[in-house]
């Protein structure tokens, strides 16, 4: 293991884990179970016997209460599936929740914690991987904490979210693809699909680019890498029940980013304060808007490579991406959209990897208005204003 990378990574988490000590105690009273934000307005199952879970009130929470559920049942035994909001949607997403529930030994009581311990592995991963990218990048090491301010870093350390382990599941695929090892691809490319479902384009692009370059044997090694997330998705449709992922998807390009550019979110804020939003949420678009723009100025040059292939694989993801779910805030897209986001600029991170990385830095100012609240009150405990 190289070393830089290795403490790179080590600090970031580090980093993290102070971050979440600090809100979990100023802002959830020190409940740990605060950070999965779960929401009174959904079904809240006894995951353990005399556990006190922190409850957001007056609301619907948010992913990582779903997530935390499946951790405690990640092969559907106990039945919490009745408190997920599409169950067979969420459960194709398993990677998070079982790697906690192995690491727990599938003891419930250490599940939570062995779950913060998996995010946090992500964080520590995804800067490793990306210190080793920027080195062969002929760029310094220290690039790679560039991963700490990804949107999906920042949402799954804030609500204990699987996106962070797609994203930096996409920065190793950057790597490995480039020069091997050829067993850490395979391992990449088996778990990226039940990390996120939306890992897929970036696989259908790579797949083109080997038939291109008449690969069959790897092409034939790519499909063997999905046959485990096929059987599990096969397994959780026979079991459950919910929303296809169709309904995220549509036929018009950008039917999604232009009906949310043309239709701002009027939040419930003094007037000033919604300016200051609403001009943060088309900054957040902007940076969507360049990330598409460089994909095109890549296939305009006419780059055919395995990361240019993935790059315009999820290009085309974000294009016929619909769901207006998703689109509703920076904080729901910029960590949808991390991958592309950062294979982009990973495509032209040796020569410019500031400019790169502009469209994530568009996105942050959004994302940092939505943990406003926790830095105050983070700060108010410190200080004791």
């Amino acid at each position: 293991m190289p070393r830089r990378p290795a403490v790179l990574g080590l600090a970031a988490a580090l980093l993290f884990w102070f971050w979440q000590f600090l809100t979990v105690r100023y802002n959830y009273g020190g409940n740990w179970t605060g950070l999965f934000c779960i929401g009174d307005r959904m079904k809240v199952p006894a995951v353990v016997p005399g556990e006190r879970s922190y409850i957001f009130a007056a609301t619907y929470g948010y992913d990582g209460q779903f997530y935390h559920l499946m951790a405690h049942d990640p092969w559907m035994r106990r039945h919490f599936a009745t408190a997920i909001d599409s169950p067979a949607f969420r459960y194709r997403r398993i990677l998070v929740p079982a790697l906690a529930w192995i690491l727990a030994l599938g003891n419930q009581r250490w599940i939570d914690a062995a779950y913060f311990t998996v995010i946090l592995g992500f964080a520590f991963l995804g800067v490793y991987w990306l210190a080793q990218f920027a080195s062969r990048s002929g760029l310094h090491p220290a690039w790679g904490l560039a991963f700490v301010l990804t949107p999906a870093t920042i949402t799954s350390i804030d609500r204990m979210l699987s996106d962070i382990a797609l994203a930096a599941l996409a920065v190793a695929f950057a790597l490995y693809a480039a020069k091997g090892p050829r067993w850490a691809l395979f391992l990449v490319l088996a778990c990226a699909p039940v990390a996120r479902e939306t890992a897929l384009p970036l696989i259908a692009g790579y797949s083109v680019f080997l038939l291109t370059r008449r690969r069959f044997a790897d092409c034939a090694w790519i499909a063997a890498a999905m046959l485990p997330a096929f059987a599990w998705f096969a397994f959780v449709m026979q079991r459950l029940q919910g929303a296809p992922a169709s309904l995220y998807m549509g036929w018009i390009p950008l039917e999604g980013f232009v009906d949310r550019l043309f239709h701002p979110i009027l939040y419930p804020l003094p007037p000033a304060k919604n300016a200051l939003v609403v001009a943060s949420d088309y900054a957040a678009l902007a940076g969507v808007a360049l990330a598409l723009i460089a994909a095109a100025a890549l296939a305009g040059k006419r780059r055919w490579d395995a990361l240019a292939s993935a790059v315009y694989g999820l290009a085309l993801f974000v294009i016929f991406l619909r769901g207006a779910s998703v689109w509703e805030t920076p904080y729901a897209f910029g960590r949808v959209l991390t991958p592309f986001l950062l294979l982009t600029a990973l495509a032209d991170f040796a020569t410019r990897p500031w400019l790169a990385l502009a469209p994530i830095f568009l996105i942050d100012p959004d994302i940092g208005l939505s943990l406003s609240g926790q830095i105050i009150g983070v700060v108010r405990g410190l200080t004791g204003l």
